[in-house]
């Protein structure tokens, strides 16, 4: 059987960060929430994840900077927006910034988790595609 996806969640709101990290966790995913930008970033640089939720507005470092800064240690790591902010201008800042997704609240919790579920079995997909060295004609 294989290990539990890791999922770094960033979430301030803690009731819906409790909810939520329950809800995942339920569905089978182990997640660290951490509800402070700083800590987030220092969480990140400290262990593996396979996927990283980001809401934006956070307490020191807000989602959008701290995206920045993963982009910079990890380009490929998976990372959904999950935030309040619905205006155009931060959806495209958020996908600028190298998002899988961004979600706008109020949202489905089964649509979050389909998405979850179709951008990490997409991402192990490219990770055994990655593995294969070809020479030649030979594999």
């Amino acid at each position: 059987m294989s290990e539990p996806s890791k999922i770094l969640l960033v979430e301030d709101d803690l009731s819906f960060g409790s909810v939520l990290k329950s809800y995942l966790e339920i569905n089978d995913y182990t997640v660290e929430w951490i509800d402070d930008g700083k800590y987030a970033l220092d969480a990140f640089r400290k262990d593996q994840f396979n996927l990283c939720i980001l809401d934006v507005m956070l307490p020191n470092i807000d989602g959008f900077t701290i995206a920045s800064e993963i982009r910079i240690i990890n380009k490929t790591i998976p990372l959904i927006f999950l935030t309040a902010k619905k205006l155009k201008d931060d959806v495209l800042k958020g996908y600028g910034l190298g998002a899988d997704d961004y979600i706008t609240k109020p949202f489905d919790t089964d649509i979050l988790l389909a998405k979850i579920k179709a951008i990490i079995s997409r991402r192990a997909g490219m990770k055994s595609i990655k593995k294969e060295i070809r020479i030649g004609k030979y594999t």
